[in-house]
């Protein structure tokens, strides 16, 4: 029997025009939690303020997602599902949610007998109503340790960011039995390179001229998409990040 081929999607910005993580944080606070009645603005604008000053000083995506799940601590765990499906539910019917050509790719990979992946540096309880609406079986993303039900604010390893994504592939190709040769990777940023190499076929979405030029000098393909959406940290961080 032949090993199964895999396809492999970074999430955010390659197949919804969003970021998840930071979207999911303004309806936690914008809509979650006004909803139960427990408004937090302060705690609000403290923490974008947080996450937006790392942003100013260039820390990495890694060190910026580690300190964002810092802030889960103490969350149920439950809670954070529901508030996750909820958010999927307002978000998804939006024009635009997601990415039709690389979702048309998705759909074209799995009609020739590969088996998508959803990698993210995003956490499972916001990507599993993405994959079920996609009919993706299998997330690697990070994964958010918990304490009694609730999130302690650490995260395990791999963390699924840069070459994390790349070592969380590696992993779960091994375990299948899979030749990285034979698989598909998409991706949008200069971060997704290491998962984008790793594999037979690499895709990056195009859009930035010279992350194209160097996608083509590492043998990648490129996959022409409407442009994406600015949503990058916070509302309340957007700003200063977007320069």
């Amino acid at each position: 029997m032949n090993a199964p081929r895999f396809a492999f999607f970074d999430v955010d910005n390659t197949l919804i025009n969003l970021k998840s993580m930071f979207s999911f944080h303004d309806y936690w606070y914008q809509h979650w939690l006004p909803a139960q009645g427990r408004a937090a603005p302060q705690e609000y604008e403290d923490i974008c303020a947080i996450l937006d000053t790392l942003a100013r000083n260039g820390e990495s995506r890694e060190a910026i997602n580690r300190r964002y799940y810092t802030f889960f601590a103490g969350r149920a765990v439950s809670e954070v599902a529901e508030c996750a499906q909820s958010w999927f539910e307002q978000h998804h019917h939006s024009p635009g949610f997601f990415i039709t050509q690389t979702q048309a790719e998705l759909q074209r990979l799995q009609q020739d007998g590969l088996t998508p992946v959803l990698v993210s540096g995003s956490f499972r309880a916001v990507l599993a109503p993405i994959a079920d609406t996609l009919g993706v079986r299998h997330i690697l993303c990070t994964t958010l340790l918990e304490s009694g039900q609730r999130y302690s604010g650490r995260i395990a390893a791999p963390q699924t960011i840069g070459a994390g994504k790349a070592t969380a592939m590696q992993d779960f190709l091994q375990a299948h039995g899979t030749h990285p040769q034979t698989c598909w990777a998409f991706g949008d940023d200069y971060s997704d390179f290491a998962m984008l190499t790793a594999v037979g076929h690499g895709v990056l979405l195009g859009g930035n001229p010279r992350l194209e030029d160097l996608a083509r000098l590492k043998g990648l393909d490129i996959l022409r998409t409407q442009p994406a959406s600015d949503g990058g940290l916070p509302q309340a961080a957007q700003g200063s990040a977007a320069g």
